[in-house]
């Protein structure tokens, strides 16, 4: 899914159009880094550039995007704490703007990325050692040598992950 493609113009003012793909753009490109899919980093990008919150039918009417995306996406977005629902009035409907508190953001994105990747990182660099070809030789030490300082990467990084809740004040 390339970005440029994701903003619909639908007769609307030319410059807004324009800022909107260029944050839109933005996020996209920064998803890759984080491991957001590209649709949920639109779907914030297109929130973010809105100075009026979105409801899922503008932002369905402006984004290239399934409207299945669309609905996962805000739901991701919302869990996430990156987007917040804002009383729509008399008419009922949700709408959506950008939460742009950035610790907040970071918390979550630890909690919900972060944190499961090293929970799961313990089971699978066992399973990595298990399946270490049997060599006696050089190779088999290479391999294991190269295996212990994966592990000591991992168990660095889970480390450091209390002392980032705390900066974070999670």
């Amino acid at each position: 899914m390339e970005s440029t493609r994701l903003i619909r113009a639908a007769g609307r003012p030319a410059a807004n159009v324009a800022f909107e793909q260029a944050v839109v753009d933005f996020f996209v490109e920064s998803a890759g880094l984080l491991g957001v899919p590209k649709s949920v980093a639109a779907i914030y990008g297109l929130c973010f550039a809105s100075p009026a919150p979105l409801s899922f039918s503008e932002v369905r009417e402006r984004l290239n995007i399934s409207a299945g995306s669309i609905s996962q996406g805000l739901r991701v977005l919302r869990e996430m704490g990156a987007l917040t629902l804002v009383e729509s009035g008399l008419d009922r409907r949700e709408f959506f703007q950008p939460d742009l508190k950035l610790r907040k953001l970071a918390a979550r994105w630890i909690e919900q990325r972060l944190q499961k990747q090293l929970d799961s990182g313990r089971t699978r660099l066992q399973g990595i050692a298990k399946s270490i070809p049997g060599e006696d030789g050089s190779s088999g030490k290479v391999l294991r040598d190269r295996l212990k300082t994966l592990q000591a990467w991992h168990d660095q990084t889970r480390a450091l992950l209390p002392l980032m809740k705390t900066f974070l004040k999670i």
